[in-house]
């Protein structure tokens, strides 16, 4: 169902609304979230250093990205 989704949405970012790129940031040990990422195409680039505050601690985030090349 989330593969659906997230394939819609790409869809709507890259033909309704001209984007050429798409971001995402997850927690690293979510391995679900990593798993529909790189199914739909997206790359990691790297890991975003106490990137997000939770639980009085500072969590390294990964993000990902899909660069989206259309026909011009």
């Amino acid at each position: 169902m989330m593969t659906e989704a997230l394939n819609k949405i790409i869809s709507y970012g890259t033909e309704e609304m001209g984007l050429n790129r798409i971001g995402a940031v997850i927690f690293p040990d979510n391995a679900a979230s990593r798993r529909l990422l790189e199914n739909t195409g997206f790359c990691e680039e790297g890991t975003l250093k106490g990137y997000y505050y939770k639980n009085n601690r500072f969590i390294d985030e990964v993000i990902f990205s899909k660069t989206c090349q259309t026909e011009q």
